[in-house]
């Protein structure tokens, strides 16, 4: 598969200047250099289905009646918003121009890289990165700690909120011979309507592995995101692995454009002091 430079991924992509909380964001937001990886547990279709608040998200069927969960811990190096990390916990949905057959439709999704998740927590460990999630687009982000530990062999994410543990996921370091671009068309839900935000990735060095050993999963035994994920998850060990250790990624603003959201740009943007707008 071909590489991609930093010039060439993010060459004709215009950004433009938007505020939130009286700090100036760039949109879309230029992610030029992070580390992830992402391992998807199996969980059962119905337990899905009430986790997803409307019937137009459809979750993927990895084999009939079993859905997928993903874990992705991301440590984000350079971005238009500053360093911060973040850990997202999504349900994989049906591409809707794919049939819905179950392991169709994730099978293409697979062999094309191009996913449908719907995000349902995605905690970060900036101010900043929360407050424009939230604003623009609908993130259902909160502040946690998400500390990272690394050894030759693995590389582990640590989630906790308040010093309750969450969850920690430790991938191995498995070879990485591949670079690929991915796109992943994110279903979030903002004012009670299904909501879409595009984020582009450039892996510049990816591995897969369908090897359970390769990922290990401890779930925290009080949080309730913890227990969420023990009633949720049909086992510990993950189906698929990817390790990215370089990555870069722009994330676009919502496709969605209520008047809600648009009466919040125009705010923001009449309070927004004269000396912040000549710089």
């Amino acid at each position: 598969m071909g590489t991609h430079s930093e010039k060439d991924f993010f060459a004709g992509i215009s950004q433009v200047d938007v505020w939130s909380a009286g700090e100036k964001v760039k949109l879309p937001i230029f992610y030029r250099d992070a580390r992830a990886h992402l391992a998807i547990f199996p969980a059962g279709i119905f337990t899905l289905k009430r986790m997803l608040p409307d019937p137009r998200f459809v979750p993927a069927q990895i084999l009939p009646g079993i859905g997928g969960v993903a874990l992705a811990s991301l440590e984000y190096h350079d971005t238009d918003i500053g360093p911060y990390n973040e850990f997202a916990f999504s349900v994989l949905l049906n591409n809707p121009h794919i049939l819905p057959l179950p392991g169709y439709n994730m099978l293409r999704q697979l062999l094309q890289f191009n996913f449908y998740p719907y995000i349902h927590h995605l905690p970060v460990t900036t101010e900043t990165a929360l407050r424009w999630g939230i604003d623009f687009s609908g993130f259902p982000k909160f502040l946690a700690s998400i500390d990272f530990e690394d050894t030759p062999d693995r590389m582990t994410c640590v989630l906790k909120e308040k010093n309750d543990l969450i969850c920690r996921v430790s991938g191995r370091k498995i070879n990485t011979p591949f670079s690929r671009i991915m796109k992943m068309l994110i279903r979030l839900y903002q004012e009670r309507q299904p909501q879409t935000t595009e984020f582009k990735v450039n892996a510049r060095s990816l591995g897969i592995s369908l090897n359970p050993g390769d990922v290990e999963l401890e779930l925290g035994t009080s949080h309730p995101i913890a227990l969420e994920l023990s009633r949720t998850l049909l086992m510990r060990r993950a189906i698929m692995y990817f390790y990215m250790p370089s990555l870069q990624f722009v994330l676009y603003g919502p496709e969605r454009m209520s008047l809600p959201l648009m009466n919040f740009l125009i705010q923001q943007g009449m309070r927004i002091p004269l000396d912040k707008l000549r710089k």
